[in-house]
């Protein structure tokens, strides 16, 4: 009980503190506007001393007119505009101004100003042989084109990237052997590796062979003399090779060969691509299937194709082997 006295006795006391702390407070609050008092401000009209000089100078700036002159810097003679850095090169001992039409080209022959409007890496010594927009063709080939050699879609002819492999010979052999009737001529196809079996064929003037390769067109009776000097039958047949269009000769007792020739035809830019195409045939690419290529004629070291896409005039280029 006794300890519990104590309690109470220390809760009464920290109540009553409690209750005079406030009062005293609430006084104090009471007269506060009774005691803050402002303080009236004195008057300073001074002003401290100019200084004349560095104001005259300031004025002089303000009123002149102010006007930009190019500097001659870098190059002697060439103007540098404002903001802008002029692309300077040391090649050999001489500065190239990039901008300057008047200076030697940095990698010849494509100007400076094809390198700087392409925006090309001209730093780079193997510019011409980069192809930044991955087309298959190098910037160098894109500027004998005048084709963007930053677009993909704007480039030199594919016709450009065709390589003639070799020559391919298929031969047709023909002997006009004899003249049975007035109308009819024996005519012989000799065996080859394309035409392994043999064939006799009796035509008149007009008619078309078998097997579709040639047509008779006429006949004249003539007389020569051989190498020994006797005269024999020279008599000859005109004919048409249908697959190729071409007039022949056939002359009696002579064997004539009608050669047929196919270009191997490979492409750089699709290594499996590899076709054997016979003259006067066409053919198409994967990547460029709106162009039709011809295959014009066959040379020993070249061959002759044209090209032709949509409505575009029909190209002809000659590829020489390789």
């Amino acid at each position: 009980m006794k300890g519990k006295a104590w309690d109470k006795i220390l809760l009464l006391v920290a109540g009553l503190a409690t209750i005079a702390g406030s009062v005293v407070l609430s006084l104090k609050a009471q007269g506060f506007a009774e005691r803050f008092v402002l303080q009236p401000g004195k008057a300073n009209d001074e002003l401290p001393e100019t200084q004349k000089t560095i104001s005259d100078i300031a004025k002089s700036l303000v009123d002149k007119e102010q006007k930009w002159a190019n500097s001659n810097k870098g190059v002697a003679g060439t103007a540098v505009p404002l903001f802008v850095s002029i692309p300077l090169v040391e090649k050999e001992g001489t500065v190239i101004n990039m901008i300057d039409p008047s200076s030697a080209p940095l990698r010849p022959p494509v100007p400076n100003s094809w390198l700087m409007e392409h925006n090309l890496d001209f730093l780079n010594a193997g510019v011409l042989g980069q192809d930044p927009d991955s087309d298959g063709f190098t910037s160098g080939a894109e500027f004998e084109a005048k084709t963007n050699p930053k677009d993909s879609q704007s480039h030199p002819p594919y016709a450009s990237k065709l390589i003639f492999a070799s020559r391919q010979q298929e031969l047709y052999i023909l002997k006009f052997a004899a003249k049975p009737d007035p109308e009819r001529f024996q005519i012989n196809r000799l065996p080859t590796a394309k035409w392994p079996q043999g064939k006799n064929m009796y035509l008149r003037v007009g008619e078309t062979s078998e097997d579709g390769q040639f047509r008779v067109d006429s006949f004249e009776e003539k007389r020569a003399r051989n190498a020994q000097g006797i005269e024999v039958d020279a008599s000859e047949i005109k004919i048409t090779f249908i697959p190729k269009n071409e007039p022949y000769s056939l002359v009696r007792g002579v064997d004539t060969q009608i050669p047929t020739y196919y270009a191997e035809m490979k492409f750089e830019l699709d290594p499996q691509f590899q076709q054997y195409v016979k003259e006067g045939d066409t053919f198409n690419l994967v990547t460029d299937p709106d162009t039709k290529y011809r295959v014009v004629k066959v040379n020993e070291n070249s061959v002759v194709i044209t090209y032709q896409t949509g409505s575009e005039p029909e190209q002809t280029v000659e590829i020489p082997k390789k």
